[in-house]
C-alpha cells in the first residue's frame, strides 16, 4: 500500500547537499528509495517551522518523520498529528557531554508520540530515562552502488569526516605520527590538527571523490568520542574497507566479524598503531565478503523496506 510520506529537515544547508551534511544525505537517500518503492516522499527543509507545521497540518500525511529533534518540543506543541522523531545528536549516548543545551532537547523529545533511533542502544537509553511512546529503531545506510569497489586496497587506512574536536582526528594524528600512515580527508574545523610525517591531510572530498577513491584505502579509522551512527561507516564498508573505531561509533556493528574492530573510548590504547596496521594488511582477505555484507545489510534500498514495515507496523 502506498504511503504519503513527509520527511522534515534541518532547514541549515540544501537537500540533497552538495558536499558534507550526513543528515540531508539520509534523508535525500531516503527519498529516493522509499520512491523506488513507489511511496510519495515530501521533504521540508527550512527553518520556517510555522509554515512547515501548517502545510503539514494541512495535508494528510500517513507518516510524518522530523528528523531533527531540536524541533521536537515545537512539533509536539502546534502539530496536530502523530509525527516520529530521530536524533543524529553525536553525543546521544554519553550523558555527560549533554550540558544543559541537550538535556532540553532531549526532555522535549520524550514528549514525542514516537522516537525511531539509529541503534538499539539509543532506544534502550530512551526507554531509561522514562520514554512511553511509539518506538523502534533502525540502521544508518549507504548508496552502496555508487561506490566503486576493487578488490584490493592500498594497504593505508583514511580518516574521512569533518576535523573537529568530537572526532579526535588531531589527538590520532599526534599518536600515530612516525608510527603508522594516517590519510585524513574532511573540512577542518579543529586548529589543533597539523599534519606529520606519516600524517597526510588530503583536503575537502566532493561526493564524487569519495565514490570514486574510498575503496583505494584498506582500512577507515573513526576514534570520536561520540557518535550516533556514523554514516561514514556504512560508506567504507560498501567500498570494502575494514573497520577501526572506538566503541561510542559501532552503532549496529557485528564486533565478531574479522573486518571490524572496536576499540576503548577515550583513552587511545598503546597498541592503536598495530591495531591499524594489522587490520590493513589484512583486509584483503575480506574485501568481498565486506562488499557484500553492504549490499545487503546496508543498502538504502534494504533499508527503505524495512523502514516501510516499520512505520506501519509500530511506530
Amino acid at each position: 500500500m502506498t504511503k504519503k510520506i513527509a520527511i522534515v529537515g534541518p532547514g541549515l544547508m540544501e537537500i540533497p547537499p552538495n558536499g558534507w551534511g550526513a543528515v540531508e544525505i539520509l534523508i535525500w537517500r531516503y527519498k529516493c528509495s522509499l520512491e523506488k518503492l513507489k511511496h510519495e516522499v515530501t521533504i521540508y527543509n527550512t527553518q520556517d517551522l510555522r509554515y512547515v507545521i501548517d502545510d503539514i497540518n494541512s495535508k494528510d500525511y500517513d507518516f510524518v518523520h522530523l528528523q531533527y529533534d531540536e524541533y521536537a518540543g515545537v512539533f509536539c506543541d502546534n502539530l496536530k498529528i502523530p509525527f516520529c522523531v530521530t536524533t543524529h545528536f553525536g553525543y546521544i549516548l554519553r550523558p555527560q557531554y549533554w550540558g544543559g543545551y541537550y538535556d532540553r532537547i532531549f526532555n522535549q523529545t520524550l514528549r514525542s508520540p514516537s522516537i525511531l533511533a539509529l541503534s538499539p542502544e539509543i532506544k534502550d537509553l530512551y526507554l531509561s530515562k522514562g520514554y512511553s511512546g511509539k518506538i523502534d529503531y533502525l540502521r544508518n545506510g549507504a548508496e552502496v552502488d555508487e561506490f566503486k569497489f576493487k578488490d584490493e586496497g592500498n594497504g593505508k587506512a583514511l580518516v574521512l569526516g569533518k576535523i573537529e574536536p568530537r572526532k579526535r582526528q588531531a589527538d590520532l594524528a599526534n599518536f600515530c605520527a612516525g608510527l603508522c600512515e594516517l590519510d585524513f580527508a574532511g573540512p577542518i574545523i579543529d586548529g589543533r590538527f597539523k599534519e606529520n610525517e606519516t600524517c597526510k591531510y588530503l583536503g575537502q572530498w566532493s561526493k564524487e571523490t569519495l565514490y570514486e577513491n574510498l575503496t583505494n584505502y584498506s582500512t577507515l579509522v573513526l576514534f570520536s568520542d561520540g557518535e550516533a551512527a556514523p554514516l561514514v561507516v556504512p560508506e567504507a564498508l560498501s567500498a570494502g574497507l575494514s573497520i577501526v573505531v572506538s566503541e561510542c561509533a559501532s552503532a549496529n556493528l557485528d564486533s565478531s566479524l574479522p573486518f571490524i574492530t572496536v576499540v576503548p573510548n577515550d583513552i587511545i590504547p598503546s597498541n592503536l598503531h598495530l591495531v591499524i596496521k594489522q587490520s590493513c594488511e589484512e583486509n584483503k582477505k575480506y574485501r568481498k565478503q565486506i562488499r557484500h555484507l553492504a549490499e545487503t545489510w546496508y543498502n538504502w534500498d534494504v533499508i527503505a523496506a524495512e523502514y516501510v514495515e516499520k512505520i506501519g507496523d509500530t511506530i
